[in-house]
C-alpha cells in the first residue's frame, strides 16, 4: 500500500490532497498556480497509479490511508 504512495511525485501527492479536501480542478489549479490541464493530468496520473476510477475513490482513499486528515481541511 504505501509503495503505491511512493508512486505519486510530489505534486500528485499535492493534488491528491487539495481533492481529498473537496477542491475541484479549477481551485486545485489557482491554487498550485498550474494550468487545469497540467491538474487533469495529474488526477490522470493519480487514478491510474492508485488504479481508482474516479475522484471520489481519490478522496475515500486519501482518508483511509491517513494522508489527510480532518484536522487539515
Amino acid at each position: 500500500e504505501s509503495q503505491l504512495i511512493t508512486g505519486l511525485t510530489e505534486r500528485e501527492l499535492d493534488v491528491l490532497k487539495l481533492i481529498a479536501n473537496g477542491l475541484s480542478n479549477t481551485q486545485i489549479a489557482a491554487k498550485l498556480v498550474i494550468s487545469e490541464n497540467t491538474v487533469k493530468g495529474h488526477v490522470s496520473n493519480i487514478l491510474s497509479k492508485l488504479h481508482l476510477a474516479d475522484r471520489t475513490q481519490v478522496a475515500v482513499y486519501a482518508w483511509q490511508k491517513g494522508i489527510v486528515d480532518r484536522t487539515s481541511v
